[in-house]
């Protein structure tokens, strides 16, 4: 008789914020681990990530982005230890390893590493020893022997990369119950959406949803894991199956919104485009969303949800826009607004989807700044103070009362 499949389990930092949560944690684990080998991903506790990163900048602003990624680190080693000390003192054997520890091996790039590859080694030996195996997210260690971390969202990256170096499920834990058609805490009647494709649950999490990431949903989708979104209390039974879905029928599945969003203007000098191309190439990894190439200049989003990632982007677009020397006429960064974004299938080839939302808009008294589309969103750049009448609004419009996409 074979041996049952291992599950990765991640708990994000509210499902870990204290001691009775970890403690909770750890009875699920338990109880999980009496049908098979589990390893577990967590993320550090509460605010943790953001405390740490003050008390550096308090030192020294920019810190060094090794002695950041050293520091930073060190919270997930924190709440690894205390879930493992927790399981421990339910009777159970567990051990907690670092990154570096489990095997995930990533390039050199300091704050928003990639994970290039996963030697599971050390994982398998503790799951066949019996041992509940518990991981800190975020983290690996470089090439060059140095510790790193994966950069926004890197707890969810790193469950979706162990469950396909180990073949596993991969379960990730959250203060919601799975994924829903609007942030129900702003909308009254949000529905849960019981399955999503891959590029819908990418542009979700682009679009501003916080349940998952778009790296890790990325990985998800090149390596076959089907990732499912669940509420991290155990009498909260609902789910979100992400996988590779058949296409969804046109129309708008879901609105999510990014409530800070900085509009960035690189403007050419006059005949400066013919030299400027190849090197625009290198705004997509600053982290710039829809990006507008004219003769006179381009534009682009960049979110301010992650503070930490926004700031290293436009210290990054600083010394890029230096690179251009005297083809760059100026840098413009205007904040204050905020994107709101249709997800479903089938929109950007919709003229009637697109004029339905601006209608919408202009009834709820939403000015629209812009517009921008692609394969899975329609996303409308509005003012911030804005930004929860145009979810309402939209969802009114496309999904309202039972969740059906019309």
């Amino acid at each position: 008789m074979s041996s049952p499949a291992p599950v990765v389990m991640k708990f994000g930092g509210s499902s870990v914020a204290d001691l009775e949560r970890i403690r909770h944690c750890a009875l699920r684990v338990v109880e999980r681990a009496a049908a098979q080998p589990v390893v577990v991903v967590v993320s550090a506790m509460g605010k943790t990530t953001n405390e740490l990163l003050a008390m550096a900048r308090a030192l020294i602003d920019p810190p060094p982005a090794r002695e950041l990624d050293m520091l930073l680190s060190t919270g997930e080693r924190g709440s690894m230890t205390l879930l493992a000390l927790a399981i421990a003192a339910l009777g159970r054997q567990a051990i907690s390893l670092t990154g570096s520890q489990c095997g995930i091996i990533t390039d050199h790039q300091h704050g928003r590493a990639r994970i290039v590859e996963v030697r599971p080694f050390r994982v398998l030996d503790e799951l066949a020893a019996g041992n509940i195996v518990i991981i800190g997210g975020f983290q690996g260690v470089s090439y060059k022997r140095d510790v790193t971390t994966l950069g926004r969202g890197g707890s969810d990256t790193t469950a979706v990369a162990l469950a396909a170096a180990i073949d596993a499920d991969c379960e990730i834990y959250s203060d919601v119950d799975g994924v829903y058609s609007a942030d129900p805490r702003e909308v009254d009647d949000a529905t849960r959406l019981d399955t999503l494709s891959y590029g819908e649950m990418q542009a979700l999490a682009r679009a501003g949803a916080k349940v998952l990431h778009s790296q890790a949903v990325q990985l998800a989708e090149e390596r076959g894991i089907a990732i499912y979104a669940r509420h991290s209390r155990p009498e909260i039974a609902g789910e979100t199956i992400i996988r590779k879905n058949p296409p969804s029928r046109p129309g708008v599945r879901a609105v999510a919104s990014d409530a800070s969003i900085i509009r960035v203007n690189l403007l050419f000098r006059a005949g400066a485009f013919r030299h400027v191309p190849e090197a625009i190439r290198q705004l997509g990894p600053l982290g710039l969303r829809h990006l507008r190439i004219a003769e006179h200049g381009v534009t682009g989003l960049l979110s301010q949800a992650q503070r930490t990632d926004s700031s290293e982007a436009l210290a990054r677009l600083g010394i890029f826009a230096r690179s251009l020397g005297r083809d760059l006429a100026g840098l413009e960064c205007v904040e204050g607004f905020a994107a709101v974004s249709c997800v479903g299938a089938g929109l950007e080839e919709n003229p009637a989807v697109v004029a339905r939302a601006y209608e919408s808009l202009q009834a709820a008294d939403v000015p629209v700044r812009e517009v921008h589309t692609d394969s899975h969103s329609l996303a409308f750049m509005v003012e911030s103070g804005r930004r929860v009448q145009a979810v309402r609004a939209l969802h009114a419009t496309f999904i309202g009362r039972g969740g059906e996409t019309r």
